[in-house]
């Protein structure tokens, strides 16, 4: 397990507290899983990534302990997270470990410390959006590999747990969002179809039906903040139809891979 994600006392902000940091149990923190919603957004807590990462990896594997064997796991940023557990994908149990504000090396470090108790059927992996800042300089080459590199190993980590990972394009971006270094989606999204060609994953674009033409742009009306889909119910919608026409999702036996039920 990564120690960079396993604390028995994670240290978190609280505003207002004099200390400013305070050790919590793990227990506790799985045992309050609805106080994440209750507070408010990782924004609003004004949490890094890094702290919410450590917030949401207890309450994942619990999750994940739950799950029954042939799931399907959503991994990656904030446009995984906001999968709806409640709308079934291809017929099968979702569990979500969709972690806000993620870059590619965050959940490089995270993944490893997922708990599978029983083998999911596909794992399906969206992350990108975090790396396309413009302080981040994503079109420069450093970055493009740095990134390429990233998902490599996130993508190596979860072929040992599932027979199916699925790579998703990198959603688009509003015109309007001037923070973010728009045409890289495209020229990211690239990277990430070539990565699943070499090393045996799958790439597909739920998010095509929200794009321009420059494969970077999304269409006026698909977003609600510029970044964040409007609907991702309809993203789930068409990532279904692209991992299972007929509507459920056939087992496939995997090689080699750790024993688990």
């Amino acid at each position: 397990m990564s120690s960079r994600f396993f604390h028995p006392f994670p240290r978190i902000r609280l505003a207002g507290s004099p200390l400013g940091l305070v050790a919590v149990p793990l227990g506790v923190i799985a045992l309050c899983g609805g106080l994440a919603f209750w507070a408010g957004t990782k924004q609003m807590r004004r949490l890094s990534s890094e702290t919410y990462a450590e917030e949401r990896l207890p309450l994942i594997n619990a999750h994940l302990d739950e799950a029954g064997k042939g799931f399907i796991f959503l991994a990656g940023d904030s446009h995984a997270e906001l999968f709806n557990e409640t709308y079934r994908l291809c017929g099968r149990e979702m569990v979500n470990g969709g972690i806000s504000g993620a870059k590619s090396d965050l959940y490089r470090d995270f993944a490893p410390s997922l708990e599978f108790r029983s083998r999911p059927e596909a794992i399906v992996l969206t992350i990108g959006t975090n790396n396309l800042t413009r302080k981040r300089d994503p079109l420069a080459p450093a970055s493009q590999n740095t990134y390429e590199r990233d998902v490599s190993q996130i993508v190596a980590t979860f072929r040992k747990w599932a027979p199916r990972v699925i790579v998703t394009a990198v959603p688009p971006i509003s015109s309007f969002r001037n923070g973010f270094e728009i045409p890289a989606v495209a020229v990211y999204s690239e990277k990430l179809r070539n990565l699943c060609a070499r090393e045996g994953c799958e790439f597909v674009d739920p998010y095509d039906f929200a794009r321009e033409r420059d494969g970077s742009t999304a269409q006026p009306g698909t977003m609600r903040d510029g970044v964040h889909m409007a609907s991702y119910r309809a993203v789930q919608a068409r990532l279904g139809a692209l991992l299972c026409p007929g509507g459920t999702l056939q087992p496939i036996a995997m090689k080699s891979a750790p024993a688990l039920q």
